[in-house]
């Protein structure tokens, strides 16, 4: 933990402790609040992707062990498939964007967040069987590109099953066998392209660990008692201020 201050894994704790709890009221949203808070707490884009990755391999390793009966694998197997060839291409994207002065990130990624939003307000699918095999390559290679370079490969196939008449049990399962197959593919490509910097932050996620499932039980917990709807409502608005926010820094902050 030497490359960050006490107060940096203080302010990393609650953050990944929210998220995991966020993620289980609401079913969604873990990196879409991690990755930019993490960001604005002095993490590096890089570091905030892989301090997040090991608390989501855990995650998924459990979502999918429950769900192991449910999984349509001949539907994951191919669809990871296409994540795997569009992967490189967003740690690519994730090194480069990590060079830049990081109210510039702080935008990209306030920008990236706020497109995710829309799209998930805005984007309405008449659910059906089977999609065309091009909607599959578009969903699933952007959902690669994305997960590579911000760790929110999510949004993506999350439009792609609003697409489907799946039952919400087959989503589920779905999702986190294809997170599952994609997390080590991430991780292995994170240190290739990434090591030094990020070497840390991985510890540091596995040390988390312990916390995030924590956050994941409080959360389920608090979602048999609270109004889902209503907090599902203010968290998207949080996340819609945050976003804003992020993209008008340098002129809100200045330099």
């Amino acid at each position: 933990m030497e490359a960050f201050s006490t107060e940096m894994i203080a302010f990393a704790s609650l953050i990944l402790f929210l998220s995991s709890l966020v993620q289980s009221v609401i079913g969604f949203a873990f990196n879409l609040l991690a990755i930019p808070l993490l960001i604005w707490g002095g993490f590096s884009l890089a570091q905030g992707v892989a301090l997040t990755s090991i608390p989501i391999l855990v995650q998924v390793s459990i979502a999918t062990w429950k769900l192991r009966e449910h999984v349509p694998w001949r539907e994951v197997l191919p669809t990871s498939g296409i994540r795997y060839l569009a992967l490189p291409v967003g740690i690519s994207l994730l090194y480069l964007v990590n060079r830049l002065d990081p109210l510039h990130v702080k935008q990209i990624v306030g920008a990236v967040l706020l497109l995710i939003l829309a799209s998930q307000h805005w984007i309405r699918i008449e659910p059906r069987e089977r999609l065309p095999l091009g909607w599959d390559l578009l969903a699933f290679g952007l959902s690669g590109v994305m997960l590579g370079m911000i760790a929110m490969g999510g949004p993506p196939v999350v439009l792609w099953l609003m697409a489907h008449d799946w039952s919400a049990l087959k989503s589920r399962a779905f999702m986190s066998a294809l997170f599952l197959l994609a997390a080590p593919v991430q991780l292995a490509l994170l240190y290739w392209k990434l090591g030094a910097e990020v070497s840390a932050s991985f510890l540091l996620g596995l040390w988390m660990v312990p916390l995030v499932v924590a956050g994941s039980l409080l959360g389920i917990r608090l979602g048999n008692r609270l109004d889902r709807e209503r907090l599902r409502k203010l968290i998207l608005f949080f996340l819609f201020l945050t976003g804003l926010v992020s993209i008008l820094s340098p002129w809100l902050f200045g330099k």
